[in-house]
């Protein structure tokens, strides 16, 4: 791999307390993410993890930073996890950080990365010294759309009928509005958001978060060097589409929206997502990540009809590999209890272990 070179660096770790200062390094790293920034080790904690904030350097410059979530499985077993990390000046440093980080995380079963690697077909995956090819906790496919070259641009690239209901939501009278924490009517748009995600998770038999949650991402990934914000798509004053986004590091991230199965003739969904694009652009973010699409792709996946809308908007379906270091020898015999697990909260929730994504 080009610039592996570069693994042979003697790295020097820090710990960073400062937000500021911790975005920054991240955010200007070239292969970074949203889950890497301090509002997201602080979103985590509601669930049980803790986030450490760990930078590397390499004669006085920041060649890769990792934010170690650890959580306590049961006793003395613990489980770390770096969510889409760790940011990385390039691939190539991956086993060299990956050393320093399992030095870190010494005690826990194991360590997962899932360095933000936006591969490309035939996504292959490629191999790391020390490290294991895994299942990924982060979705492991999204697609993309690139927003560096304008309005005009996007709207080309995309399928003539997303194009269309776009055009088409704003003729029947479809407004779409971006609103960010602490502005004067957040609380309300919150409470739309909140109410279309629900019934949307409720439809679609999905889990989700208890509702503090999504309220930490809303104000805690809003911090330095970063956004958070819903687009609210309304109809004759009844919200019909929201989106919960964040933007950090060049990319708009849709982690969570909704929709009524109310109006469905006026498009409100695309009239969400253009708003926020158009947000994007005005902003100069780089890139438009639409976070989740199934792994298989056939009309029997659960989220099928998911893949085939976010397709339209014209980006590239892209692989987020994952890798793991195992650290104990329980490691084997607690993931498959793990997978157990989710398997049969699949099964409980919507009739069958597969996974939606």
């Amino acid at each position: 791999m080009a610039g592996c070179g570069l693994a042979a660096l003697t790295m020097e770790r820090r710990e960073i307390n400062d937000p500021e200062a911790w975005n920054r390094i991240v955010g200007e790293l070239p292969l970074s993410s949203s889950l890497q920034s301090w509002g997201w080790g602080e979103v985590k904690r509601t669930s049980g993890w803790k986030p450490v904030r760990l930078a590397l350097f390499d004669g006085g410059e920041p060649v890769a930073a990792a934010q170690l979530m650890t959580r306590r499985l049961a006793g003395p077993l613990r489980l770390t996890y770096v969510p889409r990390g760790p940011a990385l000046a390039e691939a190539g440093l991956l086993p060299r950080v990956a050393e320093q980080l399992a030095r870190a995380a010494r005690g826990a079963l194991y360590l997962q990365l899932e360095p933000p690697l936006a591969l490309e077909e035939p996504y292959d995956v490629p191999a790391f010294a020390d490290l294991r090819p895994a299942a990924t906790i982060q979705p492991e496919y999204s697609i993309l759309v690139d927003l560096d070259a304008g309005e005009e641009a996007v709207l080309a690239r995309m399928k003539s009928k997303t194009r269309y209901n776009i055009r088409l939501s704003a003729r029947k009278g479809v407004t779409a509005r971006i609103v960010r924490p602490g502005e004067g009517d957040a609380e309300e748009t919150f409470e739309a958001f909140w109410a279309l995600f629900t019934e949307t998770n409720r439809r679609a038999k999905l889990l989700q978060h208890a509702r503090s949650y999504y309220e930490t991402v809303f104000r805690a990934m809003e911090q330095p060097g970063g956004a958070a914000f819903i687009s609210l798509a309304e109809y004759r004053g009844q919200p019909l589409a929201a989106g919960l986004f964040v933007a950090f590091a060049g990319r708009v991230d849709y982690l969570y929206g909704g929709s009524s199965r109310e109006h469905k003739n006026v498009m409100a969904p695309y009239a969400m997502h253009w708003a926020a694009m158009r947000w994007g652009m005005e902003r100069g973010y780089r890139v438009y990540d639409l976070w989740g699409v199934p792994r298989v792709l056939t009309p029997e996946s659960h989220a099928y009809g998911i893949y085939r809308f976010k397709e339209g908007f014209g980006g590239r379906r892209v692989r987020f590999p994952a890798y793991v270091r195992p650290l104990s020898p329980l490691y084997g015999p607690v993931q498959t209890a793990l997978r157990w697990r989710k398997n049969w909260v699949n099964w409980r929730t919507r009739g069958t272990p597969r996974d939606v994504l």
